[in-house]
């Protein structure tokens, strides 16, 4: 499969793109906020804005805690605005966020861009 995420540096942000029908499983959340650390790293990025559309999520409760305990040691400081239409967002959602948030990443979900781009501090779709 080719890549499942395109990655768009921004002035203000950096915007990451999930390919359409993206599935949320260990292997390519890992490979994704790998992707995501190598950019904020380099560019000094502390925002970020992940956008797509996820029809399906493999991933059980310490799958979600490892990539909450991955993206803490990878992007604290980091703001990480989550904008997946169509994605019901759940007690596994919230366990993520907080597992990401008590090792300094900020997290969000959201049902629209410009919601996304607000909370990120972000006036303009740059």
């Amino acid at each position: 499969m080719s890549t499942e995420f395109k990655l768009t540096p921004h002035a203000e942000y950096l915007q990451v793109e999930l390919a359409p029908g993206y599935e949320i499983k260990p292997d390519g959340t890992t490979q994704l906020m790998l992707a995501i650390s190598d950019v904020c790293t380099r560019q000094g990025q502390r925002r970020v804005l992940v956008e797509g559309t996820v029809v399906r999520r493999d991933m059980g409760t310490m799958d979600s805690f490892g990539l909450g305990a991955l993206a803490g040691s990878m992007l604290a400081g980091v703001s990480l605005a989550c904008c997946l239409y169509g994605y019901a967002r759940d007690q596994q959602t919230e366990f993520f966020r907080d597992v990401a948030e008590n090792r300094g990443v900020r997290v969000e979900f959201f049902d629209t861009r410009e919601a996304a781009l607000r909370w990120l501090g972000i006036n303009s779709a740059s």
